[in-house]
């Protein structure tokens, strides 16, 4: 498809969905039990360290909703790789604690996602990606404050 001629905006904005279905369905494809945006759930997770974020942290730290992250982590710990438990002084927060079952599968795939991450870059140099996420960063910046608004 020739994309000269377009604007940059509505492209920019066609392709984030176009790259984010076609990510889905490979790692659909690749990942068994799990799908792919289940597995960039456990990545988000593993970035908290220790600390086991609430659901709503971890929902705002994937981008999604609250209602979004508990039923995949409902999903997860079916399978045994999270264990969601109340929190010690309010007992309407939720905690998702990762459990050695997904620690053992992360390290077992870790090559695999980061050959995943290698072919979805090549080519791509460090600075060019700085500048995307940059923009990607402003973007969702901007989203939040547009959510912001739209709540008053």
């Amino acid at each position: 498809m020739d994309i000269t001629g377009f604007d940059h905006k509505y492209m920019v904005y066609g392709m984030l969905f176009a790259v984010s279905n076609r990510i889905q369905t490979f790692g659909d494809e690749h990942f068994k039990d799990i799908t792919m945006k289940q597995h960039f759930m456990m990545i988000v997770l593993e970035l908290f360290g220790e600390k086991s974020p609430t659901l709503s942290e971890l929902a705002d730290a994937v981008g999604c909703s609250y209602q979004n992250i508990k039923r995949m982590a409902a999903s997860l710990e079916k399978n045994h790789y999270v264990t969601i438990v109340e929190d010690d002084k309010d007992k309407r927060k939720r905690h998702i604690v990762m459990t050695d079952k997904l620690r053992i599968r992360g390290e077992e795939e870790k090559e695999k996602t980061q050959a995943f991450m290698e072919g979805l870059y090549l080519g791509i140099k460090d600075e060019e990606l700085g500048h995307v996420a940059s923009v990607l960063k402003r973007m969702e910046d901007n989203l939040k404050l547009m959510d912001g608004d739209m709540k008053e």
